[in-house]
């Protein structure tokens, strides 16, 4: 097939990229993208004119994708919405294992694995356009809804998916509070896995490479009877970690993971089709891959000015500090509070007197001996994460002619144990145990329809989700031991409705509005165990052991929100669409579950809300071989949900207004002879607008964490068809992030600066396409870059989390 030889403006383009380089040079690699989707007719003729040619497997990753943003199957260019689809082939073409993989490719999006504060492993921080969570807490919501098969995954942790037999993904970017609805504030990413079919297939897939990897995946699909089709799927990971526990030689960061799917469907009828699912995941781990990177050892009340120090009881003298025991305990710091103890208490030189020395010299003394580097960690206190995962749904669907019935039953458990040593020590002055139960069931009822010659589409539906269970965090520091947590209740009901209207051909009207009303309530089981200090720090307080850091009794929290949505749609040709979207979103408040000292009721914290304004446009050129799509939009933030520690643990509060402006940019290229091109750019502006007088741990000048500025990628892939019947396809991916602070307080300690990764993989398709081997390596450079970092001020230690290093993997599969 020849593309068609339409004039193309090739100086437009171009002069596109010296305007983005001249306002910022870093995007030179975007513009390089883009100039070759800008390409001349001259190397769209370098495609193969013969009849029998195939589509290769690069080409793959530009085919259109039929996507259900709307509930219903749609072409993902003819959603006027800011959407990144992938199909399944696509992203295995893509080298991607795990869902987190598609943040390298999708504009304005963060996708980590964080365990933050608690240790929990497989737990999801995703941010787009600037609007996320970090913390796993089930008093706690994500600020992104994750959705598998249009089951809504409440909890971040277990929503770190593994992609073993996926139809396609769908990133929505910005507030769906009408059609997703639940805590989609920042937007939603939809997962879809395959349905079985009636033809008897499957694929069978081993992996390994560095870090002792070793992967295994099976899928067959197997028709049953008429009507009535199976599949099952399976798969283990494992992988070594990258950190050394240096007591026990444990790593962490390490993977162990199996998991799998049943499912079943069957077609009763040319009317009703019912699927049925359940899967399972369980996850072992030694725990998340911290590091101590620096420790704090100042106090603003014990000796905040370094002076020499002269025994308790001494003489004042001029430009000496006098040690006054208990009354300046540090017990703001307890890294140096464990220091002042072992002085003190236990006569060893830890805090150095003349000259002042606040790590000391003695074995007892906490000091930056236990810096080992981002390959270690010295601590000997307990360290696993332990999930495990399962759930079910049915869905029904009914087609009754001029309207479509759906529904979707769906019930989940997360049963996780999680322990580690912040500490990095063998002191205890930073431990901590997580203990999570969790259970939610949801059910979707949805009425598709079309009237008025098809110029009138709608979709009606009503949500109700039902969530409870328990979180017990046991705390262990240097003055104190302490249970943490409670028993949490969620109850959500919703109804919801869209229709699009066409009044003329090209032009869509699409309005729609959604009632959400949450019902909460938080039990909390919290209360001192141990008082080390032997009542001299707390005893004159309620803080007495076994006294109860909270009420013992459940608090109630009730928040209803309607958030509407309006689109307006025109079909420029049969191949651009210009569109205008006005939307506003909604994430639910919550409790503060880590709370020290005692406090006599519940903190809470409000809804967060979003009114977000968007044009854009989407077009496929060059005979529908080049795809080109942009966006700009303007969300205005209210009531942002910040956490910070404030004392001993992290709280979260509504603390700021804000306004965010962005751009997104994606294109992909068919170029035709098996090559393939690809590239986006992701601009984000956030600025508070107005910041709470109370939350003193952020301003008007400060940045949003783990947000950059900058996501910028771009690859190119090569098929290369043998006269044999084989296929060989070379890709190398490149992505750019400009800096930014892990943190709400932006701790620069804790600032990841600008970096660059790159990737490569190479697969060999045999004759006949049913074996492939394939080999790959990831981050190429070998780039030591922050996933997360933690900061406590109670604690004085700053932990990084740097992202595995360089690592390669090949392997094989075999389908049928």
């Amino acid at each position: 097939m020849q593309i068609n030889r339409r004039p193309v403006r090739r100086s437009k383009c171009r002069g596109e990229c010296m305007v983005f380089s001249k306002a910022r040079l870093r995007i030179a690699g975007f513009c390089a993208a883009v100039s070759a989707a800008c390409i001349s007719p001259g190397l769209a003729q370098a495609q193969s004119t013969g009849s029998d040619q195939t589509e290769s497997r690069a080409d793959l990753l530009g085919s259109d994708i039929v996507v259900t943003a709307r509930k219903r199957e749609e072409s993902a260019q003819s959603v006027p919405l800011a959407i990144s689809a992938f199909s399944g082939k696509s992203i295995e073409a893509r080298g991607v294992q795990k869902i987190d993989g598609i943040a390298t490719f999708t504009p304005n999006m963060t996708f980590q694995n964080n365990p933050s504060f608690g240790g929990a492993g497989s737990s999801a921080a995703i941010y787009i356009r600037g609007i996320g969570q970090k913390e796993f807490l089930p008093t706690t919501e994500p600020g992104v809804g994750v959705y598998v098969d249009g089951v809504y995954v409440a909890r971040s942790v277990g929503a770190l998916l593994d992609l073993v037999d996926v139809e396609r993904v769908e990133v929505l970017r910005g507030p769906q509070g009408t059609l997703f609805g639940r805590n989609t504030i920042g937007g939603a990413i939809s997962v879809t896995t395959r349905k079985p079919t009636d033809t008897f297939s499957g694929s069978l897939q081993a992996i390994t490479g560095r870090y002792s990897r070793m992967d295994a995946k099976a899928v067959i699909n197997a028709p049953l009877a008429e009507g009535l089709y199976s599949k099952v799927s399976i798969a283990t990971f494992n992988r070594d970690g990258y950190v050394r526990h240096l007591v026990d030689g444990r790593d962490l960061g390490d993977t162990g993971t199996l998991t799998g799917r049943l499912d079943l469907r069957w077609q009763a009828g040319d009317a009703l089709e019912l699927n049925f699912a359940v899967e399972g995941t369980r996850d072992r781990t030694n725990g998340p891959a911290f590091v101590l990177h620096k420790v704090n050892y100042q106090s603003k009340i014990f000796n905040p000015q370094n002076l020499p120090m002269l025994p308790p009881g001494s003489t004042p003298v001029e430009g000496s500090y006098v040690v006054n025991p208990p009354f300046d305990a540090p017990t703001d710091n307890f890294a140096l509070l464990h220091n002042y103890f072992a002085t003190l208490l236990g006569g060893q030189p830890c805090l150095g007197f003349t000259p002042y020395s606040p790590q000391g010299s003695g074995a007892a003394c906490f000091s930056d001996r236990f810096l080992v580097g981002s390959h270690a960690t010295a601590g000997t206190g307990p360290q696993y994460s332990r999930n495990d995962l399962w759930g079910a749904q049915l869905g029904a669907d009914w087609d009754l002619g001029p309207i479509q019935l759906k529904s979707i039953t769906a019930y989940r458990e997360v049963h996780g144990n999680y322990a580690r040593d912040g500490d990095h020590s063998p002191f205890t002055i930073l431990q901590l145990a997580d203990i999570l139960t969790q259970s939610q069931f949801s059910q979707e009822f949805q009425l598709l329809g079309k009237t008025a010659d098809d110029r009138l589409k709608y979709v009606l539906g009503l949500y109700y989700f039902k969530e409870k269970g328990n979180n017990i965090n046991t705390l262990d520091f240097t003055p104190v031991t302490f249970r943490s947590g409670g028993r949490f209740d969620t109850e959500s009901y919703a109804a919801f409705g869209q229709a699009t209207w066409s009044p003329i051909e090209a032009v869509d009207l699409t309005v729609g509005l959604r009632y959400t009303d949450d019902r909460k309530s938080f039990l909390p089981d919290q209360e001192i165990l141990v008082d080390k200090t032997g009542g001299a720090l707390i005893a004159a307080s309620p803080n007495t052991p076994q006294a109860r850091i909270l009420p013992f009794v459940r608090v109630h929290l009730n928040e209803n929100a309607t958030t509407p949505t309006a689109t307006i749609s025109w079909k420029v040709t049969g191949s651009a669409l210009l569109y205008a979207t006005y939307s506003k979103g909604f994430k639910s408040g919550g409790f503060v579950q880590r709370v020290f000292p005692a406090r006599d009721s519940v903190p809470t914290f409000s809804p967060e809300r979003a009114e977000a304004f968007e044009i854009g446009f989407k077009s496929k050129l060059l005979d529908n071989h080049l795809t080109f799509n942009a966006a700009a939009f303007l969300t205005k933030y209210d009531d942002l949900q910040v956490q910070v520690f404030t004392g001993i643990a992290p709280v979260t509060k509504n603390a700021a207004s804000a306004e965010i402006r962005g751009l997104e940019v994606e294109t992909r290229l068919s170029a035709g002879s098996g090559w393939f091109l690809e590239g986006s750019l992701g601009y984000l502006d956030p600025k508070f607008t107005k910041v709470d007088p109370a939350a003193t741990e952020i301003t008007l000048a400060s940045s949003f964490e783990r947000v950059s500025k900058w996501t910028i990628s771009a690859a190119v892939s090569k098929s290369i068809a043998f006269a044999n019947g084989g296929e060989l396809t070379a890709r190398g991916d490149w992505s750019y992030r400009s800096g930014a602070f892990m943190d709400a307080l932006n701790s620069p300690e804790l600032f990841q600066p600008a970096y660059s990764l790159f990737n490569a993989n190479l697969t060999y398709e045999f004759p006949g396409k049913t074996i492939s081997v394939f080999a790959a390596i990831t981050n190429l450079t070998d780039k030591r870059y922050l996933q997360t970092g933690v900061y406590g001020s109670s604690f004085g230690l700053y932990e990084h989390l740097y992202a595995r290093p360089r690592e390669w993997s090949a392997g094989i599969k075999w389908s049928f």
